[in-house]
């Protein structure tokens, strides 16, 4: 290779580690596996290489070959991937219609605190954390306790609707921006929806005491004071069938619900709830630990 090639080949495949160095305590995090992708300039190096030795040494037939091999692995892994996690459309076009409304929703929320609401509804409560993404330029508020943190905030995001007059997108279907002063009436669809949630004996009592319905698994700590909710929780399953687990686990007899660890339990009045959504459970058996 000229000089000149040489120096474009290693800027490709040293550029991932001039993300990692500066933002070593960003790449630390367990939970920013996407960032692998700024890595992609080794690989791709690497492959450049052995093609550039390939046509070196055979000719460029060789080099034509890996190439039409590499697209038929390419077309197969693409429709594996669709046998093995099939689109849903329905699914496709309420995502749509919520980015849609997010979008909105950012352009009046640009700049000011924001506080996102889970879902009393256990299968649209798992993915809020995804939507979250769609408010950039807005400054979002965290906090264990949501009354403190409905203070805080100018605007309240949530995927449930409340008729109220701090309602200030009543034309949307899927994502709903209120002035923080309608708390208090989200608040009373939370307390409507916790007895229900709550209903009849605890199916296991441990450091949490978890009641299972047809939607989800609830787990709710009463009395519950800031350092309860503080540290993530997880959930072990042990499936029936070892080979139910998500393919990145084959064969492995059990796994934690990694995905629920972005979800901290929230304090709510006193009481610390989490919610588990079961559609991802199917045959599998919850182990619920003894400690916290």
């Amino acid at each position: 290779l000229a000089p000149r090639q040489r120096l474009l080949l290693a800027a490709l495949a040293l550029s991932g580690f001039c993300w990692a160095l500066p933002m070593r305590h960003s790449t630390a995090y367990a939970y920013h596996a996407h960032e692998a992708l700024y890595y992609v300039g080794v690989p791709l190096a690497f492959y450049s290489l052995l093609l550039l030795y390939v046509h070196d040494r055979w000719g460029h037939r060789p080099v034509v070959g890996i190439a039409a091999a590499a697209l038929l692995v390419f077309v197969v892994s693409t429709f594996r991937m669709e046998q093995r996690w099939p689109r849903d459309p329905r699914v496709a076009e309420l995502q749509r219609t919520a980015m849609a409304e997010l979008g909105t929703i950012r352009d009046t929320t640009r700049g000011k605190a924001v506080l996102v609401l889970g879902s009393v509804e256990p299968k649209r409560f798992r993915r809020l954390f995804v939507w979250k993404y769609y408010l950039a330029g807005s400054v979002l508020v965290r906090s264990l306790d949501v009354e403190a943190a409905a203070r805080a905030a100018d605007f309240i995001v949530a995927p449930d609707r409340v008729e109220s007059d701090a309602l200030l997108t009543p034309g949307n279907e899927r994502m709903f921006l209120y002035d923080s002063a309608g708390i208090d009436d989200l608040f009373e669809l939370y307390r409507a929806a916790y007895p229900q949630a709550v209903s009849g004996e605890p199916a296991a009592r441990s450091y949490f005491d978890v009641y299972l319905n047809d939607d989800a698994l609830t787990f709710v700590r009463d009395h519950c004071v800031r350092g309860d909710a503080r540290d993530g929780s997880s959930v072990s399953v042990n499936p029936e069938d070892p080979e139910d687990l998500p393919g990145t686990r084959p064969g492995r007899g059990s796994g934690n619900l990694e995905s629920w660890l972005n979800r901290r339990p929230g304090r709510f009045e006193g009481k610390c709830i989490a919610v588990l959504p079961l559609s991802d459970l199917k045959g599998r058996e919850v182990e619920i630990p003894a400690s916290r």
